[in-house]
């Protein structure tokens, strides 16, 4: 037994700087999953940038029998699935600075984990398995963030697929991961996010992906609803949500380096957080206020000299992210994904939703998204 990493694609340029393009995946084999590598260069201005490559990923989905979804994410939610997976991420050119090269590396997992040897795609069971990567570089703004530089050449990407060879047995079935609900958040707004009943459920996340208006921003309660009342297993404020994410999952960590324009708020990959390190280029400044809180951080400036200028212009500052909530998605903790008896088969049931309650401070901008794992056996 030993996993295969076949390249189906080595830095191919993307067919334009927006659009649709689609990779045949092998007909055959059993896929843990699909690594993703996308470079290029960032757009050069005088301003802050802050969308980011990830932003200009729209949709990367794993399509099989023309029509049926395996995997369907943004471009933060896969980064954000992927630490909730055990798959960290990592690359030597994660930044979003002027006119510099850019690079993020994503990875597609089939099963629980990086590698998991008992859930995968078994491709012969399928037709005409594809990944379609919807995209556009030429994005100026994301999620609430205007400060963006447009990308004017297409950047190249590198897909492989890692698939088990000789495995002892067939897999147990493959993860689905995809949107399930999504609203638009308001002043106490109160909302019941209905889950399909259907499939057997491993986990359920909660995503809000907008500029200063995170889940720990907009969220007041949520409950997890089974056959209208009958049993609610949990019933969160936020700042529990957060303890208990914490104790299941453990610190998340991000590293990034970007153009940074003191006093801005810039997109901050990891809500509830803070930063582990900070290093500032060949600048006289360092940082002087930093939050968090939200997932959007207003990174302050000062001269090193004297320790009280502030300082406005353009710096290049490394950092490196460390805390939950990845891109503000907050995975709701009834289950363990690795733990069977902690699934919810909803078949069996009259209904399942998740109930939602925003503060009053709660924006009119933000969309607030559920996000479910499905484990998938029959195909």
């Amino acid at each position: 037994m030993y996993w295969q990493q076949r390249y189906l694609q080595d830095t191919k340029t993307f067919g334009g700087l927006s659009g649709l393009d689609t990779i045949d995946l092998p007909n055959k084999g059993l896929l843990g999953g699909v690594e993703l590598r996308v470079w290029g260069t960032m757009g050069d201005s005088a301003g802050d940038p802050d969308v980011w490559l990830h932003d200009r990923i729209t949709k990367i989905e794993l399509i099989v029998n023309g029509s049926q979804v395996v995997k369907s994410l943004t471009g933060e939610q896969l980064l954000a699935d992927m630490l909730y997976k055990k798959t960290p991420i990592w690359s030597h050119d994660i930044k979003n600075m002027n006119a510099a090269s850019g690079e993020e590396v994503f990875f597609i997992n089939l099963g629980f984990h990086w590698h998991d040897l008992d859930y995968l795609l078994d491709l012969s069971r399928v037709n005409d398995p594809e990944i379609r990567i919807t995209y556009n570089f030429e994005k100026t703004d994301a999620n609430g963030w205007t400060n963006g530089v447009a990308m004017t050449a297409e950047p190249s990407r590198t897909v492989v697929c890692h698939l088990l060879r000789d495995a002892p047995g067939a897999p147990k079935g493959y993860i689905k991961t995809s949107e399930l609900y999504r609203f638009t958040s308001g002043a106490s707004k109160k909302e019941n996010m209905t889950v399909p009943r259907g499939p057997v459920y491993s986990n359920l996340y909660l995503q809000s992906w907008y500029k200063a208006q995170g889940i720990g921003y907009l969220l007041d309660k949520i409950e997890l609803n089974i056959n209208s009342d009958d049993i609610i297993p949990i019933s969160l404020h936020s700042h529990e949500l957060a303890a208990q994410n914490l104790r299941q999952y453990g610190l998340f960590e991000i590293a990034q380096q970007m153009t940074v324009k003191g006093g801005q708020q810039y997109p901050c990959p990891i809500e509830q957080g803070t930063l582990a390190n900070v290093r500032i280029g060949l600048n006289d400044a360092e940082a002087s206020a930093l939050d968090l809180w939200g997932n959007a951080s207003p990174i302050g400036l000062r001269k090193t000299s004297d320790g009280v200028t502030p300082v406005t212009s353009n710096v290049n500052v490394q950092a490196v992210f460390t805390g939950i909530w990845p891109f503000s998605v907050a995975a709701i903790p009834y289950f363990n994904p690795e733990d069977p008896r902690t699934w919810i088969d909803s078949a069996k049931l009259g209904d399942l939703w998740v109930r939602v309650e925003e503060n009053a401070s709660g924006g009119t901008s933000a969309v607030l998204k559920l996000l479910g794992d499905e484990v998938v056996t029959v195909y």
